[in-house]
């Protein structure tokens, strides 16, 4: 998502861009379109499961085709582009999107260690918090910092939908990480004060059947609803009062940045970067990471208190306006300017 929304904001009078997807084949879904729509080539290598030096080879021909100045990296892919950008001597810009223990394997945080100690690669931090963290774990001491970008116009536009319950919502991968047994457990409790009140879990992932079984064993299946994964999340974040995260650990979640667009105010853990987004004094309520008691004291205080969570949520769209594609992409054509 932060691909298409960047590379579809380029300017292309400034800057050549094509995107190599290492992973999988085209999918024809609205990510893909939004790129080639704005006239910018994907090309696939079509990397399997587990390392391949296939996919490298094939890499490094589409590199050495295109002939780039600057490479920008997401997740393991920055392991991929090594060889090619240590021969060619062309900086690898290289965003960090999780806390950096967390992001890659062991083995292949030593290959990005070894590139940014040799000034090869230059990470690009998603937070203060992520800044910090990355400057820690491989010892260096450049580090840009870029926030994610969001597309406010997507989630501003959609019309609220008028309720009188309280209606909580969460969007995210199903993944031990975003721990959404602990936000269950939470809403479990709220409702039994609140017995109209509902929470709306949006996305799929690994951990899908043991939420299943947790819902199911609290009877709470007619308001607790599991979605899975839409393609209208700006309907859903229209219909709630407030948006929750429960998560572990955390970069700066894209999703907190489409709920604050959407005027929401926010409940979060207090992990990675989500303070640099969400503070107790204007748009949201920080909570200690695995505190159940805590997050549904947040729930409470906002049920109890909609004039306050409606001001929470006009505080969220002034503040997440910095954040927006269009500013970000600036940003990074600017970087790309610096590095190549």
């Amino acid at each position: 998502m932060m691909i298409s929304r960047l590379a579809s904001r380029l300017d292309l009078s400034e800057t050549e861009a094509e995107v190599i997807c290492i992973c999988g084949e085209p999918q024809k879904n609205r990510m893909e379109k939004a790129i080639l729509d704005h006239g910018i080539p994907i090309r696939y290598i079509g990397k399997k499961k587990g390392f391949s030096i296939g996919a490298i080879l094939r890499l490094n021909r589409e590199l050495s085709r295109f002939d780039p100045d600057v490479v920008h990296s997401h997740l393991s892919a920055g392991v991929y582009c090594a060889a090619w950008i240590m021969s060619h001597h062309v900086t690898l810009l290289h965003t960090v999107h999780n806390i950096p223990d967390k992001e890659l394997l062991k083995i292949k945080q030593l290959v990005m260690k070894m590139l940014y100690r040799r000034k090869a690669a230059v990470p690009v931090a998603i937070s203060h918090e992520i800044r910090s963290l990355v400057k820690a774990h491989y010892g260096i001491d450049t580090v840009e910092l870029i926030y994610n970008p969001v597309d406010i116009g997507q989630f501003s536009r959609a019309a609220k939908k008028q309720h009188s319950n309280f209606v909580a919502v969460n969007a995210g991968r199903l993944s031990p990480q975003k721990n959404h047994q602990l936000l269950i457990r939470a809403f479990i409790r709220h409702h039994k004060k609140y017995g109209e009140d509902e929470l709306y879990i949006l996305g799929d992932g690994p951990c899908r059947p043991e939420l299943e079984k947790l819902i199911r064993e609290n009877g709470a299946e007619n308001y607790i609803h599991l979605e899975g994964n839409v393609d209208n999340v700006a309907d859903y974040f229209a219909g709630a009062d407030v948006f929750v995260l429960s998560s572990k650990y955390e970069g700066l979640p894209l999703v907190v940045l489409e709920a604050m667009a959407a005027s929401l105010p926010v409940i979060s853990t207090d992990v990675g970067g989500v303070r640099d987004i969400v503070s107790d004094s204007g748009n949201g309520i920080l909570t200690e990471s695995g505190s159940e008691e805590e997050l549904i004291k947040a729930l409470r205080i906002l049920r109890q208190d909609r004039e306050k969570a409606r001001a929470m949520g006009e505080r969220s769209f002034v503040l997440v306006q910095k954040y927006d594609t269009s500013v970000i992409a600036k940003e990074y054509s600017e970087l790309y300017r610096k590095y190549s």
